[in-house]
């Protein structure tokens, strides 16, 4: 006789987190053991840019899963409510980065265009703020591990060369590029949710319509900024997918 799949409201909620978990962790799970450059996760660049997306994320998976294990439970199956969840939990994460989660929390926090306006003008200056101090760190990351690429690239065909040392180097400057484009997701997602909800602003006034298109010229700023952060990251990685010891 076949064994009946049982979950239990704890597995389910195990299961959930677990999902979740997954969901706001764009990487791996298999963590590797070498930790990245302290200058790309210390301090503030271990916040920046990041409760917004896990957020939106996060709310995303857990209405996506609550809604497929729902339709698990009412079929009456545990496996079913199981699957459901972790189906619907990954389309609710999609969904939820994608969705208009900044635009509806403005809306939600303030009744009026002119302080939606005002607050998306204190969020944008913040975050271009510290995309500057980001990207100061990024950068003096990607040229320390340009230097070490190349010093491999030449060496790496020379009698005596460090294979073992070598393939360390290589693994620090994997665990950097993991953190960098993780980052960068997260700024380009950030980003989308202000083009968002910008676009979604109804202005009545001169005043409106002038602060409107101050902001839309911050945000492009601040989008081009992580245009050309993503583009030296990706130069890094090219560089590095070039390398290879055998």
């Amino acid at each position: 006789m076949a064994n009946k799949f049982k979950c239990s409201p704890t597995c389910l909620l195990v299961s959930l987190t677990l999902l979740l978990s997954g969901c706001a962790n764009t990487g791996s799970s298999l963590l590797s053991s070498t930790k990245p450059d302290p200058r790309l996760t210390s301090g503030e660049q271990s916040e920046f840019f990041t409760s917004s997306a896990a957020q939106g994320c996060g709310f995303g998976a857990l209405a996506g899963a609550g809604l497929g294990a729902l339709a698990g439970a009412l079929a009456g199956d545990g496996k079913k409510a199981l699957v459901g969840a972790a189906v619907g939990g990954a389309a609710g994460c999609a969904a939820g980065m994608a969705t208009n989660y900044y635009l509806d929390n403005l809306k939600k926090d303030y009744a009026t265009t002119a302080d939606r306006l005002q607050a998306m003008d204190k969020d944008i200056s913040k975050d271009t703020a510290d995309l500057a101090k980001t990207t100061a760190a990024m950068k003096q990351v990607i040229s320390d591990n340009h230097a070490t690429l190349t010093k491999i690239s030449l060496q790496k065909d020379n009698a005596g060369f460090d294979k073992a040392s070598a393939n360390k180097e290589l693994a620090q400057v994997d665990a950097n590029i993991k953190v960098m484009k993780d980052k960068i997701k997260v700024m380009k997602e950030k980003s989308t949710a202000y083009k968002v909800a910008l676009q979604g602003q109804k202005t009545t006034s001169e005043a409106e319509k002038n602060k409107l298109k101050i902001l839309n010229t911050e945000y492009s700023q601040l989008d081009g900024q992580i245009s050309a952060l993503e583009t030296e990251a990706n130069g890094l990685y090219s560089q590095r997918q070039a390398i290879s010891l055998g």
